[in-house]
């Protein structure tokens, strides 16, 4: 019964792994005709003394290197080394047929985003599709320069020629594509999201219908990577402000409201305040000045800001001006708040602990808070580094 049950799932292995099948019936054939040619030969032939010349004789001659250290003597030899020559090459064609056939497979899947990056850990996962994406992933990469192009993965619906395109350019050499709607566990998973490091889920071109259909694609695409991969870092782009709750309790680490910053932006242009300059100053990398977010010494925790603002003008050359806190993942930093907040004797403040930790807002900033103000944990400093009058050339007043 049992053996009844071991060649029913060898049959059922064989015949799901056809190369499998094919590799055991060369080595039967190699094994078979070693052996005929042994039994032929080793009487009247010194090059056939043992199984393992004519072993080595068959697979050099079905291999079609032939080195001629050894013939066979008799009518009957040559016969079998006349059939072992002409299978030596049907092999050696169906072998390197199968090799190229699988190499053409494998690549014309890859250009068609159907390859599986499940395996993948650690990577880049970014959802959807914009206009000018190449410049898009050109500044996404710069900012996230930790990430090799062969370690971000995209997944959306772009057209096979645009993909190609894009891939085609040297500074995107090895990017990976995943034919799928990021919304789908199935393409998510085949895009790798259970091992991402980080994922950028953009406000898609090619998601028909209006804002609220796209933005509704973002918040269901959040909650599903959210759900694969807590641990994950997760931003998104939102086209409409009334859908950033939903992305708040989806737990998504930074949202960027894409429309309503344009719009802040012209009407500070109209205005004439010249605010627009100096945002595009502070964010652009080559204005010599740079707003940017900065680790600092874990020995600055629990003191106060103004320590900080020095340390930073005195040792940095750099101006600070707030705080980020509760940076990082915030599925982490929550755990973490509710696991103190539990270590807390005092019933009476338990309660506004925990309403605390459900408050907790990922990337939160604090700007110019007073000098006294205590430095929390998992915080950065907000900073303005470098300046530009040594970069335009311009001499101070």
């Amino acid at each position: 019964m049992r053996f009844k049950k071991l060649r029913h799932s060898l049959r059922r292995f064989l015949r799901k792994n056809s190369g499998v099948k094919i590799a055991l019936f060369f080595i039967c054939v190699i094994l078979l005709s070693s052996c005929v040619v042994f039994l032929i030969e080793r009487n009247h032939n010194d090059g056939f003394v043992s199984f393992f010349d004519s072993f080595w004789w068959t697979i050099v001659t079905i291999s079609t290197v032939g080195y001629g250290d050894r013939l066979p003597a008799s009518v009957h030899g040559r016969l079998v080394a006349v059939v072992i020559i002409f299978f030596g090459v049907a092999m050696m064609g169906t072998v390197t047929g199968r090799i190229a056939s699988f190499l053409m497979e494998r690549q014309m899947k890859e250009e068609q985003g159907l390859l599986d990056y499940r395996h993948l850990k650690r990577h880049f996962l970014i959802c959807g599709w914009k206009r000018e994406m190449n410049h898009i992933l050109h500044e996404v990469l710069k900012s996230n320069n930790r990430f090799d192009p062969t370690e971000v993965v995209l997944i959306n619906k772009a057209p096979t020629e645009e993909i190609n395109a894009l891939r085609s350019e040297e500074r995107f050499s090895g990017i990976k594509f995943i034919n799928g709607d990021f919304i789908e566990e199935r393409d998510l998973v085949r895009a790798g999201v259970k091992g991402a490091a980080k994922a950028l889920v953009l406000a898609d071109y090619l998601t028909k219908g209006d804002l609220q259909q796209i933005d509704s694609k973002t918040v269901m695409a959040v909650m599903s990577i959210k759900n694969l991969n807590k641990k994950a870092y997760v931003c998104a782009e939102l086209l409409d402000t009334k859908f950033e709750k939903y992305l708040k309790l989806s737990q998504c680490d930074e949202v960027l409201l894409s429309r309503r910053f344009s719009r802040s932006m012209l009407a500070s242009a109209s205005a004439g305040t010249g605010l627009s300059h100096v945002i595009r100053t502070l964010i652009a990398e080559d204005t010599g000045a740079q707003i940017t977010t900065l680790h600092f010494p874990d020995s600055f925790i629990g003191k106060e800001y103004g320590t900080l603002a020095d340390y930073y003008r005195d040792k940095q050359h750099s101006l600070l001006i707030g705080l980020l806190e509760n940076t990082g993942n915030l599925v982490s930093r929550k755990r973490e708040a509710l696991r103190e907040a539990q270590k807390n004797p005092d019933i009476s403040k338990l309660i506004p602990d925990l309403r605390s930790v459900k408050n907790l807002t990922a990337n939160d900033p604090v700007i110019n808070p007073r000098h006294d103000y205590l430095i929390k944990k998992y915080s950065r400093g907000i900073v303005i580094t470098g300046t530009t009058i040594e970069c335009t050339g311009r001499q101070p007043a």
